[in-house]
C-alpha cells in the first residue's frame, strides 16, 4: 500500500492487517516521516513494548492519531519539535506514549 509509505497531505489514514506484532512494527517503521502512530489492545504492558519499539514521535494507545503539540520525528523529518526548544530536548528524542484507558489507573487524594 503505497500510500502507507508518503506523505499525502489530506486527510487519510491508512490501516494494514497484520498476523504478528514483528509484521506491525516492521511496517511502522518502514516509513520514512515517523511522526504518530497507534496500537490498539487490551494488554497495557505489550503496548508498551510495542511503543518502545516504533520510531516515532508520538504513539497513541487505543485512540486515534492526536494533534500536537507533539515531538516530530524519528526519521526523515527531522528532529524538529513544537513550543519551546531547550538544550537537552537537542541532544535528546522525546518520545510521547499516551495512554487511553476507560477508567483511572491511578486515584488522586
Amino acid at each position: 500500500m503505497r500510500i502507507a509509505w508518503e506523505e499525502p497531505f489530506g486527510p487519510v489514514f491508512p490501516v494494514i492487517r497484520i498476523s504478528y506484532i514483528e509484521e506491525g512494527i516492521h511496517h511502522c517503521n518502514a516509513s520514512n516521516f515517523g511522526v504518530q502512530g497507534c496500537v490498539f489492545t487490551k494488554d497495557l504492558n505489550k503496548a508498551i513494548l510495542i511503543s518502545n519499539a516504533m520510531e516515532t514521535g508520538t504513539v497513541q494507545i487505543n485512540s486515534i492519531l492526536a494533534r500536537g503539540p507533539d515531538h516530530f520525528s524519528f526519521q526523515a523529518r527531522g528532529i524538529g519539535s513544537q513550543g519551546v526548544t531547550n538544550s537537552i530536548n537537542m541532544m535528546t528524542k522525546v518520545k510521547t506514549t499516551v495512554i487511553n484507558s476507560p477508567t483511572p489507573s491511578y486515584t488522586m487524594g
